[in-house]
């Protein structure tokens, strides 16, 4: 039997954070490694003039394939490795090494174009912003004046918009070419229906990952008043690598509760 949608309710939208949790136990260094290994990559690129921020890109729906592959593989018992990644291509029919890679270069165009949009909506605005806010060396009323600048609200409202608009097409899009052989349109418009037809999961699904994402700024704003930023820096690296790759591992079962077990295909 191959992939087809399926009837997801609002609670698994819970239950996706939950599994991933209890996945990740399971292996936290192997999971936690998966993703090193992919910033390792991403620093190497990122080297090479010119072709580093493209490449950067393009990596990310490769990133979201390579933790649904090794998720689904360690339900059948075998740990997390960065091989999953290569293996996304290697041995893959043709024309499924092509659809993948015609799905990174849409994904590249499209986030590229999104961050264009909302620089010239803001000038930039939303952006100094930020860097000032995870820097957290900026005096607090410079933070503060930064946040009200005009144009920082706008831009970030753009930038959510925009981003939503862009992951919706390309979330299961890269597992929809490599586990069911779509093409990259089809795909894209698979993944698209999926999200519509499961929003009520997805909503509760964003919703719990916003409250974590939260909790773990207030526990840094904290960290860093109590011990200074170099050492709340050093504390939270290891809860945000988890919560990072948690994430990642959610997406597996987020797909096999929308699509099916991926073995059927």
């Amino acid at each position: 039997m191959g992939l087809k949608l399926q009837e997801v309710s609002s609670a698994a939208g819970w239950r996706w954070v939950l599994q991933a949790f209890a996945e990740y136990g399971r292996y936290p260094f192997g999971y936690t490694g998966l993703f090193l290994a992919f910033l390792v990559a991403v620093f190497v690129a990122m080297l090479l003039p010119l072709l580093g921020g493209l490449l950067l890109l393009m990596s990310m729906p490769l990133l979201t394939l390579g933790f649904m592959m090794a998720t689904e593989a360690a339900q059948r018992g075998v740990p997390p490795a960065a091989a999953v990644y290569p293996a996304a291509w290697r041995g893959r029919p043709a024309d499924r090494r092509r659809a993948l890679l015609a799905l990174l270069m849409a994904f590249a165009v499209a986030s590229t174009a999104a961050l264009w949009v909302s620089e010239t909506v803001d000038g930039g605005a939303f952006s100094a912003w930020l860097e000032a806010f995870i820097r957290g060396t900026a005096p607090a009323d410079e933070v503060s004046k930064l946040a009200m600048a005009p144009g920082a609200t706008s831009g970030a409202i753009w930038r959510i918009a925009l981003t939503a608009a862009v992951a919706v097409p390309f979330w299961f899009a890269p597992a929809l070419v490599h586990w069911a052989g779509q093409g990259p349109a089809q795909a894209l418009f698979s993944s698209t229906v999926a999200l519509w037809r499961a929003r009520g999961a997805f909503l509760v699904y964003f919703f719990a990952w916003t409250m974590l994402g939260l909790g773990g700024m207030l526990l840094g704003s904290v960290l860093i008043a109590l011990a200074g930023p170099s050492l709340a820096a050093m504390l939270m690296l290891p809860l945000a690598l988890m919560l990072t790759a948690v994430f990642y591992v959610s997406l597996y079962f987020s797909f096999r509760d929308c699509f099916g077990d991926p073995a059927s295909a």
